[in-house]
C-alpha cells in the first residue's frame, strides 16, 4: 500500500512540474473570445478571401467605365509616278493623324462611341487645290441589341455574380466566426468543469484522508478493528488516483483552450496557466422553436449563402435563356467631316496652268472648327439580325442551367429542412439540461444530508467505515454529475446561439 501512495506521489509530481513556473491569469469567456478573434491564422485567410472577392468585383464594375484611347502617327511614302500630270520622277506624301476615343458600355447592353478624328496630308502632286490639307471629324456611334444581350440584368451579370460571390465569401467567413466562438464555449466550459472536478475530487481525497487519521486514533483506543484502518487507506489511494486523472483532464482542457485562442501570440510564446473566471449560466432559458427556427433561417451563413447560389443559378438560367434569342441590334451613326489646309492659287484661278501665284494658309484647327459646327451633316440607320442555327436545334446550356437551378432549390430545402431538425434537437437540449441541473442538485444535496448522518451514526458506533466511505464516494459523484450538468447547459445554450447565428450578437461581436 505504501508503494503504491509513494508511485502516485511520483505521478502527481511529474504532472506538476509541466505547470511549474507558469504564469496564472484568470480569463473571462469574452476575454477568451477576443484573443481567439484577434490571433486566429484561419480567419485571418477568410479575411484575405473576402478582400479578393471584393477586388473582383470592383474589377467587374470596371466594365461600366468609360474607356478613352488615343492614336498618333505619322507617315511617309515615295511611289514612282506613272504620269507627268501626277509628278515628275516619283509622288512623295507626308500624313499625320491623331484621334481620340471614348467609348462607353450601356447598362442596357449597347454601347455608345465618340470618336474625333484629325489629320494633316501634304504631297508633291500636281495640279491640287489645297496642300497641305487638314481633315476633321466628329462621329457617334450607338449599337444597341434588342433581343440576345439586352437588359439590364444581362449587361451586369458578371457584376451581380461576383457581388453573390463576395456575399458568400462574407458569410463564410461569418461561419468561421460561429465556429470558433461556440469551439471556444465549449472549450472553456470544458475547462471550468475540468478545474471545479479536481476541486471535487481534492475534497473527496480531503475526507477520505480525515476519516483516516480519525480510524487511526480510534483503532489505538480500541473502538474499531484494524480492518477500518485498511479501508480507509485503500480508499485514499483510489482518490489520489482519481486526482491524478482529474488532474491530467484538467492539464489537457487548458492546453486546448491555450492552443485554440492562440495565447501564445498574446503573450510572446510564454507559458500560461488558464483559470476561468465565469460562472456556468443557471437561469432558465425558454426556448420557442418556431422563434429560433425564423432566426436560424434569417442568420445561419450556410442558408444565407444557399439563398444566394440561388438567386445566381436564376440569373444564369435567365442569361441561358436569352441567349436562345436572336441577335437583332440597332446600329446608328452621326458623323460631321471638316477640312482645311493651305489654298494655292493659280493664275486664272486655273489648276491646269501649274502656275502658282500665291497661297492662303490653313490650320489644323480649322478643320476641327468646321466639324464641330456640324457643317456636313451625315446620319446611317440600320438593323443587322443574326440567327445562329446552334439555338434552334440545341438548348443544351438551358437545359444545364435549368437543372442547376432545380438542384439549387433542392438544396436550400435540404438544408431548411437539416436547420429545422437541428433547432428541434437544440430546444429539448436546453430544457433537459436545465431539468438536470435540478435533478443534480437535488441529489447532491440529499448525497450531503446522507453523509452527514451517515457520519453521525458512526460516531455513535452504529456505522462502518465503509459505508461512511461509500456515502463520501456518492457525494463527489453527484458533485461532479451537477457540475457537468451546469457546463452542459452552458454548451448547449452556446449551441443554440451557434444553430440561430446569433452568437456574434449575443457575444457582442461586431460583423
Amino acid at each position: 500500500m505504501k508503494r503504491l501512495l509513494i508511485i502516485l506521489l511520483l505521478l502527481f509530481v511529474l504532472l506538476s512540474m509541466f505547470t511549474f513556473g507558469a504564469e496564472e491569469r484568470t480569463l473571462s469567456l469574452q476575454e477568451c473570445l477576443a484573443i481567439a478573434l484577434k490571433h486566429n491564422i484561419a480567419l485571418s485567410i477568410k479575411v484575405v478571401q473576402v478582400e479578393r472577392q471584393e477586388g473582383l468585383l470592383n474589377q467587374a464594375k470596371e466594365k461600366f467605365l468609360p474607356v478613352l484611347a488615343f492614336q498618333l502617327g505619322k507617315a511617309k511614302t515615295n511611289t514612282p509616278s506613272y504620269s507627268w500630270i501626277d509628278a515628275e520622277g516619283a509622288i512623295s506624301a507626308a500624313s499625320q493623324q491623331l484621334s481620340g476615343l471614348l467609348s462607353q458600355n450601356l447598362w442596357l447592353g449597347g454601347n455608345f462611341t465618340l470618336q474625333v478624328d484629325t489629320s494633316q496630308y501634304e504631297s508633291n502632286q500636281r495640279f491640287q487645290t489645297i496642300n497641305p490639307r487638314y481633315e476633321g471629324a466628329v462621329m457617334f456611334k450607338l449599337v444597341q441589341p434588342l433581343l440576345r444581350d439586352m437588359g439590364n440584368r444581362i449587361s451586369r451579370k458578371s457584376i451581380i455574380i461576383s457581388s453573390h460571390n463576395r456575399n458568400i465569401s462574407a458569410n463564410e467567413l461569418k461561419s468561421a466566426l460561429l465556429d470558433i466562438v461556440y469551439r471556444v464555449e465549449e472549450l472553456y466550459w470544458n475547462l471550468v468543469f475540468a478545474e471545479r472536478n479536481l476541486q471535487a475530487k481534492n475534497q473527496a481525497l480531503q475526507l477520505a484522508e480525515d476519516l483516516l487519521k480519525k480510524n487511526k486514533k480510534m483503532a489505538e483506543l480500541g473502538v474499531i478493528a484494524e480492518i477500518e484502518i485498511l479501508s480507509a487507506e485503500a480508499e485514499t489511494a483510489s482518490r489520489q488516483t482519481e486526482i491524478l486523472e482529474a488532474r491530467a483532464l484538467l492539464e489537457n482542457s487548458r492546453d486546448e483552450l491555450y492552443s485554440t485562442i492562440n495565447l501564445g501570440a498574446e503573450n510572446g510564446g510564454s507559458a500560461i496557466m488558464i483559470h476561468p473566471g465565469d460562472e456556468p449560466p443557471r437561469e432558465e432559458i425558454t426556448v420557442d422553436t418556431q422563434e429560433a427556427l425564423q432566426l436560424a433561417l434569417a442568420n445561419r451563413p450556410e442558408y444565407l449563402n444557399a439563398d444566394i447560389v440561388l438567386k445566381s443559378k436564376d440569373l444564369e438560367l435567365g442569361y441561358a435563356k436569352n441567349q436562345l434569342l436572336p441577335a437583332l441590334n440597332l446600329n446608328l451613326q452621326y458623323w460631321s467631316p471638316g477640312l482645311s489646309g493651305t489654298r494655292i492659287l493659280y493664275r486664272d484661278d486655273n489648276p491646269l496652268t501649274d502656275e502658282v501665284i500665291g497661297v492662303i494658309p490653313g490650320a489644323v484647327s480649322d478643320a476641327f472648327k468646321n466639324a464641330m459646327e456640324f457643317t456636313y451633316k451625315n446620319w446611317s440607320l440600320y438593323l443587322s439580325l443574326d440567327i445562329p442555327l446552334n439555338t434552334l436545334f440545341s438548348r443544351g446550356a438551358y437545359t444545364a442551367a435549368r437543372m442547376e437551378r432545380r438542384e439549387a432549390q433542392l438544396r436550400r430545402l435540404d438544408l431548411e429542412r437539416q436547420i429545422s431538425l437541428e433547432v428541434s434537437t437544440v430546444a429539448r437540449s436546453v430544457a433537459s439540461n436545465f431539468q438536470r441541473i435540478q435533478a443534480t442538485r437535488f441529489a447532491r444535496e440529499l448525497a450531503e444530508k446522507k453523509l452527514a448522518a451517515e457520519e453521525k451514526r458512526q460516531v455513535a458506533g452504529l456505522s462502518t467505515s465503509f459505508m461512511v466511505l461509500l456515502y463520501q464516494r456518492d457525494l463527489t459523484l453527484a458533485k461532479s454529475t451537477e457540475l457537468r450538468a451546469l457546463c452542459d447547459y452552458s454548451l448547449s445554450l452556446a449551441r443554440l446561439e451557434k444553430i440561430e447565428g446569433t452568437s456574434l450578437q449575443a457575444k457582442q461581436i461586431e460583423f
